[in-house]
Order: C-alpha cells, then sequence, then structure tokens
C-alpha cells in the first residue's frame, strides 16, 4: 500500500464517518433511567448535514501544524515505517496552492537554508500558476471551471451518500472533552449499490460516530472495516478485515470544529505478495485563522 493509498482511505474513512469512519466492536454506552430522551435520528442526520463540510475545507481558512508518521513503499512493494514529518501548512484561495512547509524531521529542525530553498520553490510555483491564470484563454477558463465544478460535486455526491448507504440509528449519550455528545451507528445497508468510489468502500465499513448535542458537529469516530477492501482489482494493494481508524476533531477559538487526530491501523498487502501492517498518527495544532490578500497566498499571518 503506497502513501497515496494510505492517504486516499484514510480520507474516505474519515468522511464516512459523517466526516469520519468505522466502528469498533466495544460496549456502547446506554442511556441511564430518566436522562432525557434521544431525539429523532432523521432530525439528528439532516441537521448534521446542513452543516456538513470535508475538513479540507474548513482547514483551508486556517494555518496550523501536522505531524505525520509518514509510511514508505519501495518499489517492491515493501510498506516500513518512515520518519516523523512536522508541516507548518498555508492555504490558498487558489485550488492546489496549499502550502505544506516541512519544518522538522524526526523532530530535528530543519536548517534555515533549507526552509528558504521550500519558500522560494513555493513562491515560484504560485508565480507560475498566477501568470497561467491571468493569461487563460475563455476556453481554458471554462474547461477550468467545469473540471472545479465537476470536482466540488463529487464532494457533494460522497457526502451524500453517508447517508443512503447507511441505516443510522442514535444508540446513547457521551460527553467528549466535556462537550455533551450523542452516539451514532451507521451500519450499511444490506445490497445497498454504491454510486462513487467511496461508496463501494462505505459498504465495508460500519461506523460509530460522535455528535455534539447541541451543535450537531461530529466530534469523534472510531472504526474498523467489516471486509477486505481491494485496489486495482487486489493487484495494487488490499487493506484486510479488521483494519481500524480513529479520527478526532476539536473546537477551534469557540468557532468551528477541526480535525485533531488521526490514527490509522491496517494489516494489508501491497503488489500481490507484499504483506504490511501500519499504524500511523497523524496530529493537527496550532491552528490560526489565516488572513491573506490576493497577491500573497502562502505567507503566514502576522
Amino acid at each position: 500500500m503506497s502513501q497515496v493509498l494510505q492517504a486516499r482511505t484514510t480520507r474516505v474513512l474519515v468522511m464516512t464517518i459523517a466526516a469520519a469512519l468505522a466502528v469498533l466492536p466495544a460496549a456502547l454506552p446506554l442511556r441511564a433511567q430518566g436522562a432525557e430522551p434521544l431525539p429523532d435520528v432523521k432530525t439528528v442526520a439532516a441537521e448534521v448535514r446542513k452543516r456538513l463540510m470535508s475538513d479540507r475545507e474548513l482547514q483551508s481558512q486556517y494555518t496550523f501544524t501536522e505531524r505525520r508518521e509518514e509510511i514508505q513503499v519501495s518499489k517492491l512493494g515493501k510498506v516500513t515505517k518512515g520518519p516523523v514529518k512536522t508541516y507548518e501548512v498555508y492555504p490558498s484561495p487558489e485550488p492546489g496552492n496549499t502550502y505544506k512547509r516541512l519544518i522538522a524531521v524526526d523532530g530535528v529542525p530543519l536548517p534555515s537554508a533549507e526552509l528558504e530553498k521550500q519558500d522560494r520553490v513555493h513562491r515560484d510555483d504560485v508565480l507560475r500558476e498566477a501568470a497561467k491564470r491571468q493569461h487563460e484563454s475563455p476556453t481554458e477558463r471554462e474547461k477550468r471551471e467545469r473540471r472545479e465544478a465537476k470536482e466540488r460535486a463529487e464532494r457533494e455526491a460522497m457526502l451524500d451518500e453517508i447517508f443512503q448507504a447507511y441505516d443510522i440509528r442514535l444508540a446513547g449519550r457521551d460527553v467528549v472533552d466535556g462537550h455533551p455528545a450523542l452516539i451514532a451507528l451507521l451500519e450499511p445497508k444490506p445490497h445497498y449499490q454504491p454510486r462513487t468510489d467511496a461508496g463501494e468502500l462505505m459498504t465495508k465499513v460500519r461506523a460509530r460516530v460522535w455528535i455534539s448535542d447541541n451543535e450537531y458537529q461530529v466530534i469523534k469516530g472510531e472504526g474498523e472495516a467489516i471486509d477486505d477492501v481491494t485496489y486495482g482489482w487486489g493487484i495494487v494493494g488490499r487493506l484486510y478485515k479488521g483494519s481500524r481508524a480513529v479520527f478526532e476533531r476539536r473546537k477551534v477559538n469557540g468557532e468551528v470544529w477541526l480535525p485533531s487526530r488521526q490514527t490509522f491501523t491496517a494489516n494489508g498487502r501491497a503488489l500481490l505478495f507484499r504483506r504490511f501492517t501500519v499504524d500511523s498518527v497523524t496530529t493537527f495544532s496550532d491552528y490560526k485563522k489565516f488572513s491573506v490578500s490576493t497577491k500573497e497566498q502562502a505567507a503566514p499571518v502576522q
């Protein structure tokens, strides 16, 4: 399984849990006698969907620090755990121009010369893209806008499919980091015919989600694949049943819920014969609201 495969699988799993993942077979907390009754599940689902945006969209409004345990894959498909890399992430109003500035490897800061080199390369990329955009023809602009509209429609279709592919029920209440939460279970519907690639994955994933009781925001998801997940007809890679993920979000500046921690633990096979075990953790921290002019697309907030 390549880094790209891991990233794609994790991203879809995250969205699958109503912006998150899949369920652990742990006992569920039950509502205590006399406690407030659980609300209507259809009402909760509708409220969650109204507020649901991809975390990538939400993060595009903030600078933050991302610390990731890298997974390395050799040309022969051998999967090993790589270094821990820390990035400063700066969003961009232009799709694809988000700047992930590598600042440390295994906790050792990069020298200033390397940071300056990264900045120079990114700045050149931004200027080149800006020049290309400035001189694009009406036909090129129309083609770009159609592509961007298609990508937005595909994201929306994937989010909609969460509520089509699953039977959803509320199973109890809990408190997560001081926030009252509803616990929702998402069970794949038998014989459901997926409409998207993400929907295909949803048929192999159960979901357990913690939802803020008063804001209808996803706080946390825990998960486990209930069947093998294959890529490239199993030739490129296969994640075995039992692969697990956990996704956590926290409220930033009292205004928005954003990712805080993501873990991915999986067993599988790459390139037909290379078995692997992955245990990767990614954390997101130091969120700061990003303000930028149209000419300054990659500078930290001052």
